[in-house]
């Protein structure tokens, strides 16, 4: 047996006592190394990507159509498909929750508890741009982390907010289709991955994660729509915060049905381990009045004089038009998502599509925007092979060279966007953002 010193005794002797006959095999599966997964983004990746990363995939994910598991040797997230945005890697175990959840396109959804981003990532998968996901996380400093997460994806129907769930539950007061709760929760399910987690566990934490669940899962009730969805998920293998968190919220919301209820145990899966319920919210035959008076943004029209450097912009670049829902903060240019809400009042991290930045005589398009593109809609593109020393410049900073006409060009990796260039009689000046461009 492996040193399993780290683990608290209050939380080993618990677990014996949970899990019986099992009670070895689980602690047996920490003398195992963690496994490792990602999840293709069906927003941009296709088949052909999924052929071209083969070498570094060992096996699909069960419960997840889109998740594979690698070979931690090989770094996928070195690879320029990352940069592209077209996967995003998360646990196994974690991607089973919005599995269950099952948004589809149109639906209007909301991630209450949305950093880092995977799960709000997956489901925006789901909706492939149709419909509306608000994505929250209360503490600033990670709803930035979602935010980035969201962009590099090429999500263009994503709000990102960073408020506490009382104050988001008294604007969407019976707004929501489907409602994914990925808990804050006292970890139990990440010690093997995380040993630090353990240093923070106490029996206390489990009681005081459990109360904070409750009153999120309440304001959560208050936003979701009758007849919608709720998913419910920790990675935590206490019944308190749990089976029992459950229980205690559909006796304060008898409204409320238990559909299906998982839990996904280390030694028993390839993965970490997590619980997982979805539950419904009776339909009271109000659910398609309230679909269709959904209030919605008014957006001030924008002085047409504002926009020209934006307009010529997109008549030099483009093969296509974003003129609708436009939202200008002061020199930012934004897209909102088709049926945006009225978002004032809000701390707002992302407001759908950053278009980019109106600076004066020119217009300067956003990193956001080029994920968001694909290669038909721009004049201009440079095509790089995935496995290129071309590639590795321009995910350092390094200008390219090549036939290509003047002026912003979409850069390509294999066909699939990862930034911005300007080219200028053959040379192509980089536009991949200084932070993220890889060092060496």
């Amino acid at each position: 047996m492996s040193d399993i010193s780290f683990l608290p005794i209050d939380f080993v002797n618990r677990m014996e006592q949970d899990l019986g006959p099992d009670f070895h095999a689980f602690l047996s599966s920490y003398e195992e190394n963690k496994i490792s997964a990602l999840r293709f983004n069906p927003v941009k990746a296709d088949s052909q990507a999924i052929k071209t990363m083969e070498p570094m995939l060992t096996g699909q994910v069960d419960w997840s159509p889109n998740g594979y598991y690698y070979d931690e040797a090989t770094r996928p997230g070195l690879h320029p498909y990352h940069m592209a945005g077209l996967f995003y890697i998360q646990d196994a175990s974690a991607q089973l929750p919005v599995e269950f959840l099952d948004p589809r396109p149109g639906d209007y959804c909301l991630d209450l508890c949305a950093a880092p981003g995977g799960k709000s990532t997956q489901i925006a998968g789901k909706l492939m741009g149709q419909g509306l996901l608000v994505s929250n996380e209360p503490m600033k400093n990670r709803a930035k982390i979602l935010s980035e997460n969201v962009e590099r994806l090429g999500i263009v129907n994503a709000i990102v907010t960073s408020e506490y769930p009382d104050k988001l539950a008294s604007k969407f007061h019976y707004y929501f289709d489907k409602i994914m709760v990925d808990a804050p929760c006292s970890g139990e399910g990440m010690f093997r991955k995380n040993h630090e987690a353990a240093d923070e566990w106490s029996l206390e934490n489990v009681t005081m994660c459990a109360a904070r669940q409750g009153d999120i899962l309440d304001n959560a009730y208050l936003m979701l729509i009758p007849g919608g969805r709720l998913c419910y998920s920790t990675c935590t293998f206490s019944k308190e915060e749990d089976e029992e968190a459950v229980a205690a919220f559909i006796s304060r919301h008898p409204d409320m049905t238990l559909i299906k209820e998982k839990r996904l145990w280390p030694h028993e899966v390839k993965g970490e381990g997590h619980y997982v319920a979805l539950l419904e919210k009776a339909d009271d035959g109000s659910s398609d009045e309230i679909r269709a008076n959904r209030p919605k943004a008014k957006l001030k029209a924008i002085n047409k004089a504002l926009l020209n450097d934006y307009l010529t912009f997109q008549k030099e670049t483009l093969n296509i038009s974003i003129e609708d829902n436009l939202l200008l903060i002061n020199d930012l240019l934004y897209r909102l998502p088709e049926g945006c809400p009225d978002l004032s009042g809000l701390h707002i991290i992302r407001g759908g599509l950053f278009l980019g930045t109106i600076k004066k005589n020119r217009f300067e398009p956003s990193h956001a925007l080029a994920l968001a593109l694909k290669d038909s809609e721009v004049k201009n593109t440079f095509n790089l092979s995935s496995g290129s020393k071309e590639a590795n410049y321009y995910l350092k900073g390094q200008s390219l060279t090549g036939d290509v006409k003047d002026g912003w060009t979409l850069v390509l990796v294999d066909g699939y966007s990862i930034g911005w260039g300007k080219a200028v009689k053959g040379q192509i000046k980089n536009h991949f953002p200084k932070g993220l461009r890889l060092l060496g």
